[in-house]
């Protein structure tokens, strides 16, 4: 589904000067770009140490003007000094946007920038306006931190490079939403809010890539007023636009994948157009995959990945290695009209894992399938008379299910819990009702095959089919922030 996000390139400002440049022999003149939608910021490269933020410090032609700046913005400085690189006037703003477009950890910097040059229309000095500071912005990038630290904690350390990208693909789609007011366009706000436009949805995501060494670079199209990640696998890059994969309105539980991993030409296909970019995606690859087919997240559990297909109205399990699937549960219910006398061709059931358990929907009730012994059990979640669930999505201990009367109708969403699904307590590791640092020792034990009492569907705290050293981390973690 095609957005409108703001490229804020701040051309206006270039060819306001061409009008109203008045010289005075060897005095730079102040100009300033009007405050507007921020550019967008991508992976960041680290943060300057306090009191290494002179521009003496970093004024070097032989230093990236880019990496320059970007250190001099960490910094706070009021005015950077770029006389040395002798940047022409008119490429000033270009300049400027690239540099937030490549660094998202520059939330506090605003889009506004004013800017002195000389006589010869060479560029002196960028004067930056700053959003945060001090304390503030201590707490803002905290924040910031824990928030990615949270969309990380789910991914298990075995996974692929292409692993990670879809999961961190679903993961904004399934919980952030596009923000329809075209008012946040920076990764803290989106992160903190659950909403924002393109520029949001671009550098988060590359934010998170940056996570996995995942190489990502962006795609700006001045015509579509738009932008998009453009990610290295094996190599070769690919296209990902999150913004477009993520349904509006706003459908809960639904993650597109018409706009992952494409060729030039495979996002030509999808709408794309007038883009630039400094990648050429000239492979294929992905292009035909049955994954661009899947409107729904994709899920993993027990060391395999599931999902749900409407139009083969089935659960199947994904192999991404061979880029095939197999069919593991048909869905036989048929979803109906208002007027009760028909049906839709398509099933709309979503899929969730939750501790070794697969979680679906038919269109009035909710079932959890136990991946090990097979039995089904029904969820207790109570369905509105004359709704229907068309998806759902499973975090922490409890599921989250979408009603309403037709498939393109208001969503309503509710919830019930999973925790009677299972019968022990998650991270009780050594089985004493209490979880505690005695439970990472019993999973320490496990591991090494020394005795112990360590009951492993308890200790598979990532929901990988196995305990691992990745369980001892998440628990300790967990214990850490949680006493």
């Amino acid at each position: 589904m095609r957005r409108i996000g703001i490229i804020t390139a701040l051309l206006a400002a270039v060819c306001m000067l061409s009008a109203c440049q008045v010289f005075r022999a060897h005095v730079p003149e102040e100009v300033s770009t009007p405050a507007s939608p921020r550019p967008v910021a991508c992976a960041a490269v680290g943060e300057l140490a306090e009191g290494q933020g002179s521009a003496e410090r970093y004024q070097s032609p032989s230093q990236p003007i880019e990496e320059y700046i970007y250190l001099c913005l960490l910094a706070q400085q009021e005015a950077i000094d770029i006389s040395a690189y002798k940047v022409p006037a008119e490429q000033v703003v270009a300049l400027f946007t690239a540099v937030m477009n490549a660094n998202p950890d520059l939330f506090f910097v605003d889009a506004g920038i004013s800017y002195t040059y000389t006589q010869t229309g060479e560029i002196v000095t960028i004067k930056p306006k700053y959003l945060m500071s001090g304390d503030v912005l201590e707490q803002a990038r905290q924040t910031c931190d824990l928030a990615l630290d949270e969309i990380c904690s789910g991914v298990d350390a075995t996974w692929s490079d292409y692993e990670i990208a879809l999961y961190l693909h679903d993961y904004l789609c399934v919980y952030f939403e596009y923000d329809t007011d075209y008012a946040i366009y920076d990764m803290y706000q989106f992160l903190t809010t659950g909403k924002g436009v393109c520029q949001a949805y671009t550098l988060t995501y590359m934010e998170l890539l940056s996570r996995y060494g995942i190489h990502s670079d962006v795609a700006v199209s001045q015509s579509m007023n738009h932008i998009w990640n453009v990610i290295t696998l094996g190599g070769a890059p690919y296209h990902v636009d999150v913004t477009w994969d993520d349904p509006v309105p706003n459908t809960e539980g639904m993650a597109l994948h018409t706009n992952f991993l494409r060729s030039d030409a495979g996002i030509t296909q999808t709408g794309h157009f007038d883009w630039v970019s400094d990648a050429t995606c000239s492979s294929d690859a992905y292009d035909a995959t049955f994954v661009t087919e899947i409107t729904k997240p994709f899920s993993y559990t027990a060391g395999q990945w599931f999902y749900a297909d409407g139009k083969q109205r089935a659960l199947l399990a994904a192999d991404f290695s061979t880029m095939s699937a197999q069919i593991v549960l048909e869905i036989e219910d048929k979803w109906l009209t208002p007027s009760g006398q028909s049906y839709y061709v398509d099933a709309f059931s979503g899929v969730g894992a939750y501790r070794g358990n697969l979680i679906y929907n038919t269109p009035e009730e909710i079932f959890a399938v136990n991946l090990q012994s097979g039995v089904s059990t029904k969820i207790q979640a109570p369905v509105p008379s004359g709704m229907q669930i068309f998806g759902l999505w499973v975090m922490d201990d409890a599921v989250y299910y979408s009603v309403s009367d037709t498939p393109n109708g208001q969503m309503q969403t509710l919830t019930c819990s999973l925790q009677g699904l299972v019968d022990y307590l998650w991270g009780d590791a050594d089985q004493n009702g209490v979880v505690d640092g005695r439970d990472v020792s019993a999973i320490r034990r496990y591991l090494e095959s020394l005795p112990c009492v360590c009951h492993t569907g308890a200790a598979d705290l990532d929901d990988s089919g196995s305990v691992d050293a990745r369980d001892v981390e998440i628990l300790r973690r967990y214990l850490v922030e949680n006493h």
